[in-house]
């Protein structure tokens, strides 16, 4: 343990002081600088972040320069092209193409293995989701709080559904749009999470969910199971709503909560304070944990690890126990949402690096 220790000081990585002793701990692989530090630039922020394909191992992540950049599992180059905006958040890897939305607008579907542009649709919208594919259609969420549905091969729009923001500031960020039974979920900065049919948009129900507030934006990227939807407002409320008629099954009082994830029979809810794991049942709590740093990023599950993105960097926690593992530290902290293939996850630092950690068990 004390070599594995010394090699992440060595890379430039730190474990918390505070975190305790834990027999399972990461090392780190290889890292990349993927661009260089603006001049003046204060406290850069990296919200792209990277997309892991099952098939291959190949990684492919974009950054703030409006680059999309593809690498072998080993970390060698395979391609990259230059769009017009940064990337605020992942690209998808969906068999031979890869689907990348920037915030200038526009949606990119690539051939994976050369990158070479397939079609580009103009959202006219900056866009704030990770691509989803689903049956030949992919979706999309804008900041502008617009789901659209585009046919995956040609780039065709189907179809969109658009409700205005409030008239006020809002929390920057857009829920990812969930596909699940032919139904696509989304949240809005209105406090409203809606069901749209996925071939043709039309409304099934919406619900407004979000509680009195300054903030009301359901940012959450709507969790789906059993008949359920779970979903989160920064104004107050982690919530279970039935997923066929909306109607709310039960609520958790949770300010500022901003992110949910679903793992089997525990549903771990993000505020800017703390973690949170609900039994997705009934809504009660089962533990709790201190956030140190702004959450930004989805969280993601890896090998029974609930890992967080926050200011400071990637949050390790128990799945079980909500007992803190470990921080990996990058630096600069990580805004990114990380991506898993196995044990290996990859990291995108505020920085611009792009770092591969195995897992150790």
């Amino acid at each position: 343990m004390g070599l594995l220790l010394a090699l992440v000081a060595a890379t430039g990585f730190q474990t918390a002081p505070a975190a305790p002793p834990s027999d399972r701990a990461f090392r780190v692989e290889w890292r990349k600088e993927l661009l260089a530090p603006a001049l003046l630039e204060w406290k850069a922020r990296e919200p792209g972040g990277p997309a892991v394909d099952p098939a291959t191992g190949m990684v492919v992540v974009g950054t703030r320069d409006g680059a999309l950049q593809a690498f072998q599992a080993d970390g060698t180059p395979i391609w990259s092209f230059q769009t017009q905006g940064p990337f605020e958040a992942p690209p998808a890897v969906d068999g031979d193409s890869v689907y990348a939305g920037s915030a200038a607008g526009s949606l990119y579907a690539l051939e994976r293995a050369t990158g070479k542009v397939r079609w580009r649709y103009d959202a006219k919208e900056e866009i704030g989701s990770r691509p989803v594919v689903v049956d030949g259609f992919v979706y999309f969420t804008t900041m502008q709080d617009t789901v659209f549905a585009l046919d995956a091969k040609t780039g065709a729009w189907k179809w969109h559904h658009r409700r205005e923001a409030p008239g006020r500031f809002t929390i920057r960020g857009v829920a990812w749009p969930t596909v699940m039974g032919g139904v696509v979920y989304a949240g809005f900065a209105d406090g409203t999470v809606a069901a749209l049919d996925a071939k043709t948009g039309a409304v099934k129900w919406e619900r407004r969910v979000a509680p009195n507030g300054e903030f009301t934006d359901v940012d959450s990227t709507p969790q789906v199971a059993d008949g359920r939807v779970y979903v989160a407002a920064f104004s107050g409320s982690v919530l279970a709503l039935d997923a066929s008629s909306g109607k709310v099954l039960w609520e958790v009082k949770a300010p500022e909560a901003c992110r949910v994830k679903l793992s089997g029979k525990t549903l771990v809810a993000v505020t800017t304070r703390s973690v949170l794991a609900l039994a997705p049942a009934d809504g009660k709590q089962i533990w709790t944990a201190k956030l140190d740093g702004t959450p930004s990023g989805e969280p993601v599950v890896v090998s029974g690890w609930i890992l967080v993105p926050a200011t400071q960097g990637i949050l390790f926690l128990d799945l079980a126990s909500g007992k803190r593992l470990r921080l990996l530290d990058t630096g600069t902290g990580s805004s990114a949402t990380p991506a898993a293939l196995g044990s290996r996850i990859y990291v995108l630092s505020n920085g611009g690096r792009l770092v591969a950690v195995d897992l150790l068990q």
